[in-house]
């Protein structure tokens, strides 16, 4: 289970067909240094650092937290790592682990807000991704099919009032017959009832994620990650 975590709406009043995409992610850091954002697509630096999206700080309860935002095409891809950098954007310190993998839904027809809350990847969290471990001690310890969350809701009328949230989460040792749940306070979420919970997708590489329409009068929303036999 995943420590809980919440997530408030934004919207974005753009008549460009493009969409907000925002990055948020609580990290404190020393005199001098700033958060950055470097991506393998155009916006983000495509894959230098010293061309990556500087974040601002801002203090939120007892957390600093790092954000920025850029405008992107419906149906925009990357992958993306956070970066630790001095006044002239010199790395001195990565994040561990995978570079994580973004996709804007091609459903959205912009002007929309899509909202990335991240969180650092520490060397703790990285030793699953070695070679030691993906290769021997999880090597075939699961065999899960490939899904794709759905990504498309047939009924207009109902996005207008709701929201398109993207669910996400790496589950590295995942044994037979597991599958993974996200519970929450909107009904979409199951009101914290296991039964009526969102079933997430396996789409490869230890992610699993799933799309979820929820009504705007339901946000701020709270919810947890949950793993059941």
């Amino acid at each position: 289970m995943m420590n809980l975590e919440s997530l408030s709406l934004s919207t974005s009043k753009s008549n460009k067909p493009m969409v907000s995409l925002s990055f948020s992610i609580p990290y404190f850091t020393h005199w001098g240094q700033s958060l950055l954002v470097c991506g393998s697509a155009p916006g983000l630096g495509s894959g230098n650092v010293k061309k990556g999206l500087l974040l601002k700080p801002s203090q939120q309860d007892d957390q600093l937290i790092w954000s920025g935002c850029v405008s992107v095409p419906p149906g925009f891809s990357c992958e993306y790592f956070y970066y630790v950098v001095d006044d002239l954007k010199n790395v001195l310190r990565s994040e561990f682990g995978m570079k994580r993998k973004l996709v804007v839904p091609e459903t959205l027809t912009g002007g929309e807000s899509v909202q990335l809350r991240d969180l650092w990847q520490s060397g703790d969290q990285a030793l699953p991704f070695r070679s030691a471990f993906k290769d021997v001690i999880f090597h075939h310890s699961f065999d899960v099919k490939v899904e794709r969350p759905l990504g498309v809701f047939e009924n207009k009328s109902d996005q207008d009032d709701s929201v398109v949230v993207q669910f996400k989460i790496c589950c590295p040792d995942i044994g037979d017959g597991t599958s993974v749940y996200v519970l929450g306070t909107p009904a979409k979420l199951g009101k914290w009832k296991v039964e009526n919970g969102l079933r997430l997708n396996y789409v490869d590489d230890s992610i699993w994620e799933a799309d979820c329409l929820i009504p705007k009068a339901d946000f701020p929303i709270k919810y947890p990650f949950f793993t059941f036999f």
